[in-house]
């Protein structure tokens, strides 16, 4: 039989088992990290596609409002891979990813993996059809690659999540939106102040809580000569322990003061 008539054959069993779909759908899916780019694929999830609208989880508010505006470049990038009328629409929805490991885009270059991952990573390869095995192999790699590297990695005071340290590549660039900035400025009078949500809400708690101790150590100096000033200092003190930062207790707050300002704030 030739392989004009074998594909045929094929594409009938897949419209009459309504597989022809499913796999549209796999493809789409697959090939985001592609479509998105490096960068937007590591804070983005495809979570579906129904009648040609994909529907993509980001992390925040804001990088989603940002991404609507690119949304017709994404879709003319998917009818350039897979013809016009497979992805008519992307639309952002926005919280953070079930499983976030599961998101990373795909290394540019093959990354050597333990035994024990290797045989994890051609167990996933295996599971999936072979127009899609390529893209889940790329996939996985960098999924399994970035488990491997986590280890022993700071997390991100912000976001918490492991990384490179404080704060991560996406935090920095939240810390810079006027929403986050606002509010991070009612957190400084109000502590427990909830004026955002989400990633957003644990921003500008974090910018909150930089400017207080910013505040305290400018003030430490100038309090062992103008006693007058300890009452503001010891104001910031109270506030700064009291921001509800992720993963930090008040005394973990306290301890990333200086030892002359820690020493000021302990003798009330």
């Amino acid at each position: 039989m030739g392989e004009n008539r074998a594909g045929e054959l094929l594409g009938q069993l897949l419209k009459r088992y309504k597989l022809e779909a499913g796999l549209r759908r796999g493809r789409v899916l697959a090939l985001w990290p592609e479509i998105a780019g490096e960068m937007l694929a590591r804070l983005t999830e495809p979570l579906k596609l129904e009648r040609g609208e994909l529907l993509v989880r980001a992390e925040s508010a804001a990088l989603a409002h940002q991404l609507t505006y690119q949304r017709e470049e994404f879709v003319r990038r998917y009818a350039n891979r897979l013809g016009e009328g497979v992805v008519t629409n992307v639309r952002f929805v926005t919280g953070r990813p079930q499983a976030r490991e599961a998101a990373p885009a795909p290394a540019p270059e093959p990354v050597a993996l333990p035994l024990e991952l290797a045989r994890k990573l051609e167990a996933w390869t295996r599971a999936v059809p072979e127009e899609l095995q390529s893209a889940v192999e790329r996939a996985g790699r960098a999924v399994l690659a970035s488990q491997a590297r986590a280890a022993g990695k700071e997390a991100c005071p912000v976001c918490g999540r492991t990384g490179d340290g404080a704060p991560c590549r996406f935090c920095a660039a939240l810390l810079d939106d006027p929403l986050v900035r606002r509010a991070a400025r009612r957190i400084e009078r109000e502590p427990e102040a909830e004026p955002l949500a989400g990633d957003l809400l644990a921003a500008a708690r974090w910018l909150a809580a930089e400017r207080l101790r910013e505040q305290i150590e400018d003030l430490a100096p100038q309090v062992t000569r103008e006693p007058r000033l300890r009452a503001l200092f010891q104001d910031r003190v109270e506030r700064f322990a009291s921001i509800p930062v992720a993963g930090a207790t008040p005394a973990k707050r306290l301890a990333r003061l200086s030892p002359a300002a820690r020493s000021l704030a302990a003798n009330r």
